[in-house]
């Protein structure tokens, strides 16, 4: 079961999270609802969907394993709930959607009650307090998804550099750059491996984690962009000409840029690769400071293709900030967050 549970997370989440999520109505009943008192039997503390495995009526007739989805590790480190609060052997009570292929087993966490301390998590952002009478609240589900937005305009940015989270369900920030193009980089070294590699770089800039610029520039002369999906670190050498040396030889490329007024404006070509592709990025800090608009501009200059443009932006959220992704590939060659 635990084995099922967690291939079905990655099938459902990793390989093909734009899909999966599309289709979440399809895979739960959200006018279902399932309510058990559990024991907490084991945590998969893994990127993009956290599994957990909880036994029912321990040392009965009826005893038997259920198991949930939730959200990414990193969403529910921002809502205070990680390993420290959640670990084998806690009483709790779990309610949420079950599954439509197999409602017995497997749903969808919506809420959390851990017993011993009355204390309730509330994992979806729409969901209210399940038992608001009996237990104090952990956390606050619109860190998970985005959708606390710094009020106070003294306290947001002043440039691009700053983290920035996607906003779920907002046009132009959720899904929002267009798939990644037909024409495609044949690496000759992959970060990471199995169900940890990473993806192309366009498609990380679309993933829904945080990302975050730094000034590096009086340290080494770069602007770091990093993406927390996949721990995508990439250096931009500023204020240089475009030569690239051939050294990187994975989807991260090889970056340069500069300022152009506030915008910040990259070049990224994968010449480690013998590829042709060329990457055109800006990134403009919003009138309200409170937006980082983002363009994306993808060319093979050897093929007959159109450019592929995208577009996008992300908010300025209180308290945000990139976490390590730290994903590793277990013994059954699974994707785990470590």
């Amino acid at each position: 079961m635990k084995n099922f549970i967690v291939a079905m997370g990655l099938t459902m989440f990793l390989a093909a999270p734009a899909s999966a999520h599309h289709a979440w109505a399809a895979l739960f009943d959200v006018n279902g609802d399932v309510e058990y008192e559990a024991v907490v039997e084991s945590v998969v503390w893994q990127n993009p969907h956290v599994v957990m495995n909880f036994t029912v009526n321990a040392g009965t007739p009826q005893e038997k394993t259920v198991s949930a989805a939730s959200n990414s590790v990193a969403a529910l480190a921002r809502m205070n709930v990680t390993d420290e609060l959640i670990n084998p052997g806690t009483k709790v009570i779990v309610a949420g959607y079950p599954s439509r292929s197999n409602p017995e087993e497997i749903f969808f966490m919506n809420h959390m009650l851990i017993v011993d301390e009355a204390r309730e998590i509330v994992f979806l952002r729409t969901a209210e307090a399940r038992w608001p009478d009996i237990a104090a609240r952990i956390g606050d589900a619109n860190y998970a998804h985005g959708l606390n937005e710094q009020e106070d305009i003294s306290e947001r940015p002043t440039s691009v550099f700053a983290v920035w989270s996607t906003i779920f369900g907002a046009e132009g920030s959720h899904r929002a750059l267009p798939p990644a193009p037909g024409f495609r980089i044949a690496y000759a070294e992959q970060r990471g491996e199995g169900d940890c590699a990473s993806k192309d770089l366009w498609s990380e800039m679309s993933s829904p984690y945080p990302v975050g610029l730094f000034d590096k520039r009086e340290e080494d002369g770069t602007v770091i962009i990093h993406v927390e999906q996949n721990d995508t670190i990439r250096p931009v050498y500023m204020d240089i000409e475009h030569n690239d040396p051939g050294t990187v030889k994975n989807n991260i490329g090889y970056s340069t840029g500069r300022f152009a007024g506030d915008t910040l404006m990259v070049t990224t070509t994968f010449e480690g690769s013998n590829s042709p592709i060329q990457m055109q990025e800006t990134f403009t800090l919003s009138g309200d400071r409170n937006h980082l608009n983002y363009t994306q501009v993808l060319i093979d200059p050897e093929s007959n293709d159109l450019p592929v443009i995208g577009h996008k932006w992300w908010e300025f959220q209180p308290n945000s900030y990139v976490q390590p992704y730290d994903c590793v590939v277990t013994e059954e060659g699974n994707a785990q967050y470590n």
